[in-house]
């Protein structure tokens, strides 16, 4: 007979079950994480979760935002709007790569709707305050996830990682990258 989860002193609520499911994807990659080895780590049955938690989606939603909601924060004064989506680029790539398997989880996870309606309009207002339309505002901050997420996806992949540093360094190649991207958008915008 299995025995059964001891009940917690810590009450179960979103935020506690996020940061159970990121130390469980640290100690053992997102493979391993399913609503059976969550609570089991939270000493909780498995309905338990959907109180708090509607999918196993919504859980992987929940993680990219628990990652990528401080990235916007702080940015230092008086940013030009470039600098503003380098700053961005910058903050998410550290964000992700601190989280095993984030990468992987941001390629299938849909945005929470506090990403969609708190965090994207703060990342588009620099944009939009220096003139950019809200649509070209929108497609600038879409290409950055983009780029972000698929440098992130590729560099937390060890066969990947080794052939990319074979040929740059990470960093570099990051960071001349995300210049170009940067630079691209704003020829786009002058009329270049």
């Amino acid at each position: 007979m299995s025995e059964l989860p001891r009940p917690s002193a810590v009450p179960l609520d979103q935020a506690r079950i996020v940061r159970a499911a990121w130390d469980l994807v640290e100690a053992q990659g997102v493979a391993a994480l399913s609503t059976r080895t969550l609570a089991a780590a939270l000493a909780v049955k498995g309905p338990a979760l959907y109180w708090h938690v509607r999918s196993k989606q919504d859980l992987l939603s929940l993680m990219l935002e628990h990652v990528l909601v401080d990235s916007i924060a702080a940015p230092p004064p008086g940013l030009t709007w470039t600098d503003w989506l380098r700053f961005v680029g910058q903050r998410q790539r550290q964000a992700l790569l601190a989280h095993r398997d984030s990468g992987l989880i941001a390629s299938t996870a849909p945005p929470t709707e506090r990403l969609k309606t708190e965090v994207f309009p703060q990342i588009t207002a620099p944009l939009r305050a220096a003139g950019l339309s809200d649509q070209n505002a929108s497609i600038a901050a879409g290409a950055l996830a983009s780029f972000v997420l698929g440098w992130t996806v590729y560099e937390q992949r060890p066969e990947t990682r080794e052939f990319m540093r074979a040929f740059h360094d990470p960093d570099t190649g990051f960071d001349y990258a995300l210049d170009a991207l940067v630079r691209g958008i704003e020829a786009r915008e002058s009329g270049v």
